[in-house]
């Protein structure tokens, strides 16, 4: 072990990555990655829950997720390890429980491997911050959705058919012009009696 050693607290819980050159014991809890050049030891009772990277691990606690260790791995009879493991040693005592797969081959290649998922993780998760604003919406368009504008539409008169009518000569719109009336005699003589005729022709 190394001369010096850092201890987080049983009360005490870390989010984010945690380096470091010398021995780490964990009493608490450490959520994100751990890297460090030492031993992490990870005592009863604590929880790692992180990708680990380290020169040798102690595990009489939980650790959920990937571990590369350069040197060893030990799991104690109360150990609870949910991952890969990546190791030239690795000694289980019995009572410890472990799920995964166990590589005691390339550590290089493991530990390449999962320092690459945690730069795309954490791409992700810049990803997933960053997210466009809403567009803006018309208040008409608000509240024509909503069912609250209504907008009447007069039908088309005769005046405004006859002013956007089309000359049948030259295709272009024509003049707009009054509409005819009938005449005052025509409608006088068809609506009055034989009498008033006579007086109307009279004129």
């Amino acid at each position: 072990m190394a001369d010096k050693e850092t201890v987080i607290g049983l009360e005490t819980r870390i989010s984010g990555e945690v380096r470091g050159e010398e021995d780490l014991v964990v009493r608490g809890r450490i959520d994100g990655r751990v890297q460090i050049t030492q031993t992490l030891t990870v005592e009863k009772g604590a929880t790692v829950q992180a990708e680990v990277d380290v020169r040798h691990l102690v595990v009489s606690g939980t650790v959920v997720g990937a571990v590369v260790a350069s040197e060893s791995v030990k799991l104690t009879s109360t150990a609870r390890v949910v991952g890969d493991l990546a190791a030239p040693r690795v000694m289980m005592e019995a009572g410890a429980a472990y799920r995964g797969r166990v590589d005691m081959g390339d550590i290089a290649a493991a530990r390449a491997a999962v320092s690459s998922r945690a730069v795309q993780r954490s791409a992700t998760g810049e990803k997933a911050a960053i997210r466009p604003a809403p567009p803006r919406m018309a208040m008409a368009a608000k509240a024509v959705i909503a069912g609250k504008v209504s907008v009447p539409v007069a039908p088309a008169t005769p005046a405004v058919r006859q002013a956007t009518s089309v000359a049948p000569a030259t295709g272009a719109p024509g003049p707009a012009s009054p509409p005819a009336f009938p005449r005052v005699a025509g409608a006088m003589g068809a609506m009055a009696p034989a009498w008033a005729k006579k007086k109307i022709r009279r004129r």
